[in-house]
């Protein structure tokens, strides 16, 4: 852990730098302008910014989220979909069956999705009531349409979703090295299932590299030893994300 970090325990004050960190909620601000944690985790604080990674964390959903979950239910008009969070998520009929009228009297389910069946889907919408509607439908550039909806044939690592920034890396630093060694399809989800597809020997790199990743969370110049682990120069190669020395730098 370097100077700029500290751990952090819940209604600890941190200081009176206003948060900018990856989730909202992880910190608030009270009275003269303090800053306290509201997470037992990590806080690092550099050029006004303060960064926690939390412990623990249970996903919570936010619209526009790229999500992977298990069909575990059917409702009249959709399936129920497992996503790991509070509560399930919903797939509309519609947004899967396009080439008939879906008719609930007349249509069978089970033959588009069956129970535990993998599908990739976006968060369209959590409403007050704490529903989360999913989609298959997307127009967003960064979101592959072979990743939306049924998927089949992939390796399924499931990860805490506090672990997912550093197995991400500041500017995809981590997952590009990575992915720079192991060839396949390596899909991420934000409600942290990881898949691949490719061959076992590979699946098998990739998830020692990232228990070693899990195991190390909060351990300085990770990324490089990650690399060195790999085989790969980091000053050749991701020098945008990552110094020579393999630490990931600020933005």
């Amino acid at each position: 852990m370097n100077r700029n970090e500290k751990i952090v325990i819940p209604g600890e004050g941190i200081g009176n730098i206003h948060y900018k960190g990856r989730e909202e909620g992880f910190i608030y601000k009270i009275k003269r302008g303090v800053s306290v944690s509201t997470h037992l985790g990590v806080a690092n604080i550099s050029n006004k910014r303060i960064d926690i990674i939390p412990y623990k964390y249970i996903y919570v959903p936010k619209i526009g989220d790229y999500v992977i979950g298990f069909i575990v239910g059917y409702a009249p008009n959709g399936w129920i979909v497992e996503i790991g969070s509070y509560v399930k998520g919903f797939l509309p009929a519609n947004d899967v069956i396009k080439n008939e009228k879906f008719d609930p009297k007349k249509v069978d389910l089970d033959k588009y999705l069956k129970l535990g069946d993998l599908v990739g889907a976006i968060i369209q919408d959590v409403n007050k009531f704490s529903n989360i509607l999913l989609t298959i439908n997307s127009s967003k550039e960064n979101i592959n349409t072979k990743h939306l909806g049924k998927l089949t044939n992939y390796f399924i690592i499931k990860v805490h979703t506090t672990k997912l920034p550093r197995i991400i890396g500041k500017k995809g630093s981590m997952i590009k090295i990575i992915k720079k060694k192991i060839d396949g399809d390596i899909i991420i989800a934000q409600n942290g299932v990881i898949l691949y597809k490719g061959s076992y020997e590979n699946f098998k790199l990739l998830k020692s590299i990232l228990q070693i990743i899990i195991k190390y969370t909060y351990a300085s110049g990770l990324t490089g030893k990650i690399a060195e682990m790999l085989g790969i120069k980091l000053n050749e190669t991701y020098e945008n994300g990552i110094n020579d020395k393999g630490v990931e730098k600020d933005e």
